[in-house]
């Protein structure tokens, strides 16, 4: 069902005309995603796609309305396209959630996305925060055919870390807090245990694996608020970011920006 879906998307990108009509809300077989085109679009110049995911509780919505996320993103020629969670989350392995193979599902979104508007070719890019930001690294490391770079924010993978990720290599830059109470750099159990979520920079290593890059990065150096280090001469040519700030569980319009500007640089995949 996951590579339908990838092969699904990979001939949307490249369909010279759309088959359907664009939608604010867009409704699909196991759920709905919400949109946001730049003000002023003219309805023919093709756009970039993003896929952004919100945080548990949150919905579509909160990023089509959001001027740090959507209006950034619309400024810098991006269609949004904002899936809703179902019970105010995403399914991945060790999550509370069990109701929809969201990898799949994220796939159907960019590939009706694609049907809808003229998406330019190999642009794709997902995101997330919080939980978002758990379900972009599922997504890269599971089934990452089609996107051209990932950008999670404040999330990583849970408990059971997977052993690897071997779908092949990704460009990706994550952002994160040290001093993060709600998804903390080591972790912590959640629910009374029952949930765990992992360590980031031990999960991190899973794609400094699948990129072959080695363990020290190439080069560190300071953003603004952002300290970042960064892999770029991997054996498999994509390259990684990992930015650290001084804060907790936060997202702001600058790092989204710098996040979504890295991407774009992306020759896609």
């Amino acid at each position: 069902m996951r590579w339908f879906a990838v092969l699904l998307l990979m001939a949307a990108l490249a369909a010279p005309a759309r088959a359907q009509a664009p939608c604010e809300t867009c409704a699909l077989p196991g759920g709905t995603y919400h949109t946001a085109t730049p003000p002023g679009w003219d309805g023919h110049t093709k756009l970039r796609l993003l896929v952004f995911l919100h945080g548990y509780k949150g919905k579509g919505t909160d990023i089509t309305t959001d001027p740090n996320i959507a209006g950034i993103a619309n400024r810098l020629g991006f269609l949004v396209a904002a899936p809703d969670g179902l019970h105010d989350g995403w399914t991945f392995p060790g999550s509370p959630h069990a109701e929809r193979d969201d990898v799949a599902f994220l796939h159907a979104v960019a590939a009706d996305a694609a049907a809808r508007w003229p998406i330019v070719a190999g642009s794709a890019v997902v995101g997330g925060f919080s939980l978002g930001g758990s379900m972009t690294w599922y997504l890269a490391c599971t089934a990452p055919a089609g996107f051209a770079a990932f950008i999670p924010f404040a999330g990583g993978f849970w408990e059971p870390v997977p052993a690897t990720c071997d779908a092949g290599p990704v460009a990706l830059r994550h952002t994160h807090g040290t001093h993060d109470s709600m998804v903390p750099m080591k972790g912590r159990a959640i629910l009374g245990g029952k949930y765990v979520q992992g360590d980031i920079l031990t999960g991190f290593t899973r794609f400094k694996a699948a990129d072959q890059c080695p363990a020290l990065p190439d080069r560190t150096a300071r953003d603004g608020a952002l300290i970042c280090s960064t892999w770029a001469g991997c054996g498999s040519g994509k390259p990684l970011q990992m930015c650290l700030h001084e804060g907790d569980h936060s997202m702001i319009g600058p790092w989204f920006e710098a996040s979504l500007r890295w991407a774009m640089a992306q020759p896609g995949p």
